[in-house]
């Protein structure tokens, strides 16, 4: 391990990441599917010679650049704080295996900023066909940012016949990437309807709700069929280990109860849109239904991320940071030996010897409870706060000794979550201790 860990109490470290990224994810789908509905109204509106119309667009226009430019530019810049502090190794892993898929990123996130730009700031001084064209050069660059970035987060859960020695194309082309691009893509148009509803209900007349509401809730529900499309062939396509943990950890369940639901009651809310208009919506149906989506987009990711156990990066990188390849010299020589950081602080909180450091069985009960603790920090602590998320001291409470022993000796076996051993035997009994103190109720 190359890197330090970032020890968060109570909450984890990792759980940081969709604190911020899924605010960023609803904004940033609203932002592609926008783009879509916005250039579609516009297109409408001069098509129909519709001033009024326009009057409106050009508001929501304001609303959405403000929206999306600004918090979306803030929340991204967060993810990467976020995901350099807490997962430094797969975040060097995915810089290094997509650096060609980052820079082209980088190139269609210029264009999507100064298109939307260009549209809403320009919006008297283009021609209509101009402005048209420029709305939809935005709807397509947001959503081309769109597929490139799922191509790398898909890659995080199917990796697929990708290896170290393999190409971009293999990493970023695997085996759900086409699934999460249908499914992201209608959870845009989606979630993008129903904020638009809300900007409807605050600003627009009776008689353009009636109006827009049917052309909005079409999209939305053409965007539905493609996560009906997209969200079977995720399922088809997911890893057993994935498959397993939905299945059996009760809180993937509960997510995925609550993703169905709320996806169901969005689908009904569209089909009452397209059939009634906007005589339905007001404020506070609308905010409703759009707060049913937030909870449909964050029951998926949350989904997304916690079926990826025991991988950071499948077959790649295990959650507690180290490379499958590196497993087998860890579990022979110690995760101490290779964990530069843990030495020193080991040595520097201790003043253990080489000798000490490499055998810490054989250490005075006390130190080789401290040991153990400090191996919990690198080895445990991504998935398992003390009391919080996860907790381990509620968790272990009501177990035996000789069970906490069993279940470490064999942890992968004891829940197929959790990564194997990753240090040696020595190693290994220190942890021990420690849970076993841990259990007791005392410190170390």
């Amino acid at each position: 391990m190359e890197y330090p860990v970032w020890v968060v109490p109570f909450l984890t470290a990792p759980m940081l990441i969709p604190l911020v990224a899924i605010p960023h994810v609803i904004v940033a789908q609203f932002a592609v599917g926008g783009g879509f509905l916005l250039a579609d109204g516009v297109a409408w509106a001069y098509r129909h010679n519709r001033r009024d119309a326009l009057d409106y667009l050009r508001d929501l226009a304001r609303f959405f650049v403000l929206l999306t430019i600004v918090f979306g530019a803030i929340t991204g810049v967060g993810i990467w704080w976020t995901i350099g502090l807490t997962s430094p190794e797969s975040t060097s892993a995915l810089i290094h295996v997509f650096v060609f898929g980052w820079a082209t990123e980088w190139v269609v996130f210029v264009l999507e900023i100064v298109s939307a730009f260009a549209f809403y700031y320009l919006w008297d001084r283009l021609r209509p066909r101009e402005h048209m064209a420029m709305g939809w050069i935005y709807a397509a660059s947001a959503w081309l940012s769109l597929a490139l970035i799922t191509g790398i987060t898909a890659f995080m859960l199917t990796t697929g016949r990708w290896t170290p020695e393999s190409n971009f194309f293999a990493a970023f082309f695997n085996p759900s990437f086409l699934p999460q691009v249908l499914i992201r893509t209608g959870g845009s148009l989606a979630i993008a309807a129903l904020w638009i509803g809300v900007h409807l209900s605050f600003r627009a007349s009776e008689g353009l709700r009636d109006e827009l509401v049917p052309r909005i809730s079409r999209w939305a529900i053409a965007g539905m069929f493609l996560i009906l499309i997209g969200g079977i062939g995720y399922f088809a396509v997911l890893p057993d280990h994935a498959r397993l943990n939905v299945i059996r950890a009760p809180l993937l369940l509960i997510m995925t109860a609550l993703n169905f639901g709320a996806t169901l009651t969005a689908l009904a809310a569209f089909g009452l849109g397209y059939l009634r208009g906007g005589r339905w919506i007001n404020p506070p149906e609308a905010i409703l239904m759009l707060l049913i989506g937030i909870v449909a987009i964050t029951s998926g990711e949350f989904l997304r991320e916690g079926a990826r156990k025991p991988y950071r990066i499948e077959r790649y990188i295990f959650s507690p940071g180290i490379r499958v390849a590196e497993a087998p010299r860890l579990q022979q020589d110690g995760l101490i030996a290779h964990s530069p950081w843990l030495q020193l602080y080991l040595r520097e909180t201790m003043g253990l010897s080489e000798e000490e450091l490499r055998d810490p069985a054989r250490l005075p009960e006390p130190q080789k409870v401290r040991v153990g603790e400090a191996l919990y920090v690198y080895h445990c602590s991504a998935c398992h706060a003390l009391d919080g998320y996860n907790g381990m001291r509620p968790l272990i409470q009501p177990w035996t000794p000789e069970m906490l022993a069993d279940a470490v000796r064999h942890l992968h076996r004891t829940n197929p979550a959790m990564p194997p051993w990753l240090g040696n035997e020595a190693e290994r009994e220190a942890l021990i201790a420690y849970l076993i103190r841990l259990q007791q109720g005392g410190e170390p």
